[in-house]
């Protein structure tokens, strides 16, 4: 069965051929929300490898359906723009930019330069004796109890609690904040008042945190952005907001995502999660893996000067959807992309992104998969789908898992 669907061609672009013209929501298009990784990758044997959705989220646009043409666009980021690719200040008629995940050279490398030490691997070994002791605190309140509901328990408030930590914010916020983004980014997408009433409220949030850093900072990451400079210029507001946002949106959401889509695959693969508790050694390479199979985000790219990608013509202005997960589902680069190998090395996913946008946080995130799978084994013993259920699941800008219940003996 076909994943893409055709539509009507009205009022079309001049440069779009209608044989071009297709419609797949991440959303809503049939099995989102049963398997949403299995129902994209029918995405990558279909043809046309890119075509143009009037429809999509976000206005007209290409979609990428190949490794190799979101190798193309990520790595040249002077032709396809960063610039507007989240959107959230634009809900609230704002212009600052999530950064440096919105910005394009040179803005964009003078940002990295800045952000890049604070998530170096020595770095995130320093954070490493916090990031165990929230998994153990978390893991003990329920290994007595042989069930929980797994992302409320914890694949949730695992990262939430690691970022708020990292940037000095006190836990009993925590409700407040995974309220937030639930409303912007995984409420009905045509609930645009919904989510720019988030936006707004994260925004005005992060603004007095600022603040109030400015007048007693601390040892957190809160307190660094606002006393740091480029080229000996103090950040300006807007600066010191775009970075606390791409902070807020990617500490809460993403490593929550995958957790949730990691632990519902070991729960139906009891052999396969024997392996990994029997033999630490193994669990790098198949973090990798789990990373390729259940990459989460869908994110955007504006081009800048007409040219062409995979010899499709694009003009000026065009937006291209640039789905990470696909480069995992390719069987291009995976064959039988849907099976898991937990031993597959090297392993080329593009979770993080691609090139000069790759996610700055990578070092940290691998810690906090690598410290809940040690925790988790350490203390529950073998675990199954809970009896008579289901995930809960969706696709979304963020693909995730809504919930997940679990059981032990």
């Amino acid at each position: 069965m076909t994943a893409l669907q055709s539509v009507a061609p009205t009022a079309l672009p001049d440069h779009v051929p209608v044989e071009l013209v297709k419609s797949f929501s991440f959303v809503h298009s049939p099995g989102m929300d049963r398997c949403p990784h299995a129902t994209v990758a029918k995405l990558a044997t279909e043809e046309p490898r890119i075509f143009f959705d009037p429809n999509a989220y976000g206005g007209p646009s290409w979609v990428l359906t190949r490794a190799d043409d979101l190798r193309t666009v990520l790595w040249d980021q002077r032709t396809f723009s960063s610039k507007g690719a989240a959107g959230f200040s634009a809900l609230i008629g704002d212009t600052w930019d999530m950064i440096p995940l919105e910005l394009d050279p040179p803005r964009h490398t003078s940002f990295r330069a800045l952000l890049n030490p604070l998530f170096t691997p020595a770095k995130v070994n320093e954070l490493a004796k916090g990031v165990r002791e929230t998994a153990t605190d978390l893991i003990d309140r329920i290994a007595g109890n042989k069930q929980c509901e797994f992302m409320e328990a914890f694949g949730r408030p695992f990262p939430i609690t690691v970022f708020m930590r990292l940037l000095g914010l006190p836990l009993e916020q925590t409700p407040q904040f995974l309220k937030w983004e639930e409303d912007l980014l995984h409420s009905d997408p045509t609930d645009i008042q919904t989510k720019a009433n988030a936006a707004r409220e994260i925004r005005d949030y992060l603004r007095t945190l600022a603040a109030s850093r400015r007048a007693e900072p601390r040892e957190d990451l809160a307190s660094f952005v606002v006393q740091a400079s480029i080229d000996n210029k103090p950040l300006g507001d807007d600066e010191i907001l775009g970075i606390y946002y791409l902070f807020f949106v990617g500490g809460l959401d993403t490593v929550a995502a995958t957790l949730g889509f990691i632990f519902h695959w070991l729960a139906t693969h009891p052999e396969e999660q024997a392996l990994l508790r029997a033999d630490p050694s193994k669990h790098t390479d198949a973090i990798e893996e789990f990373l390729r199979a259940f990459s989460v985000v869908v994110t955007r790219r504006r081009v800048t000067t007409d040219t062409e990608v995979a010899g499709v013509e694009m003009k000026a202005g065009d937006w291209i959807t640039v789905p990470l997960m696909m480069a995992g589902l390719d069987a291009t680069d995976y064959p039988n992309p849907l099976e898991l190998k937990l031993d597959r090395s090297p392993n080329r996913h593009m979770a993080f992104a691609f090139g000069p946008h790759r996610c700055i946080g990578s070092n940290l995130a691998r810690r906090e998969f690598s410290v809940a799978l040690v925790e988790w084994f350490a203390r529950i013993p073998p675990f199954r789908l809970k009896a008579g259920t289901q995930p809960t699941v969706h696709g979304g800008g963020v693909f995730g898992v809504e919930k997940l219940e679990l059981e032990w003996d």
